[in-house]
């Protein structure tokens, strides 16, 4: 079992991503395009770094919708506290995930 920077190691970090993609799929405040821009986010992180990097124009590339929908999209999430978004202009995004019962 690999061990990430925090001691944590990757397995759990794949059931934390598990249990807050099921969190957010049974949120009735989620809109569709929301739940799916985070669920495609959730799934490009890996257990060692927790988190992945992505610009707003690439992930609206890779998921298929707008720049806009993805403003909104982790901007809901975020606001509902179930994801951190670190911005850096001119550079992708770092987004990492939340559980609201960690």
């Amino acid at each position: 079992m690999t061990k990430n920077d925090n001691g944590e190691a990757s397995a759990a970090f794949y059931d934390k991503r598990r249990k807050w993609i099921d969190y957010i799929c049974g949120l009735d405040r989620v809109s569709h395009a929301t739940f799916r821009v985070g669920y495609w986010l959730a799934r490009k992180m890996n257990g060692e770094d927790q988190c992945c990097w992505w610009s707003v124009g690439q992930v609206a590339k890779q998921v298929g919708v707008s720049t806009k929908t993805v403003t909104e999209a982790t901007s809901e999430l975020e606001t509902l506290g179930l994801l951190l978004v670190v911005r850096k202009k001119g550079r992708g995004n770092t987004y990492f995930i939340r559980l609201p019962f960690d």
